[in-house]
């Protein structure tokens, strides 16, 4: 998450929440717009990938999962091939999902993929409104 990628800062600031934290391992800013964040519950693993479809094996809780879509900001898992320094996969849980046993390969976290990340972070947010009007708690 923490690339450069050729350019003098990363896309993103990672902020670990803590162990006791539910659900989610980090909160991560985009560097150029801090406003814009997202959440990510990582997982590591060591059993590596299925034989079918060469995915990476993880366990996701249904509880969790439910917690990621129902939260109102972007929210990722992210799989780490322990075996395999450095080699992480990027899934979105944004949307009703079960049983999350294993992980698609397709989103490998490199550079286009952390650029890709970025862009629909900064999209999702673009397209909202944030601003609170009418508070009862303002002069």
């Amino acid at each position: 998450m923490t690339d450069l990628c050729g350019r003098d800062d990363p896309f993103f600031r990672p902020r670990f929440l803590g162990d006791k934290y539910p659900t989610f391992d980090y909160i991560v800013e985009v560097v150029d717009r801090p406003a814009y964040f997202f959440f990510v519950q990582v997982k590591g693993t060591t059993p590596g990938y299925t034989s079918e479809e060469n995915r990476l094996w993880v366990q996701v809780t249904q509880d969790d999962i439910d917690r990621m879509v129902a939260c109102p900001a972007p929210t990722y898992l992210v799989g780490i091939d322990v075996n395999a320094i450095g080699v992480g996969f990027l899934l979105s849980l944004n949307e009703p999902r079960v049983n999350v046993a294993s992980l698609t390969t397709r989103f490998r976290i490199e550079c286009v993929v952390l650029e890709q990340l970025r862009d629909e972070v900064i999209e999702f947010w673009s397209s909202r409104n944030l601003t609170l009007t009418g508070s009862r708690f303002r002069e």
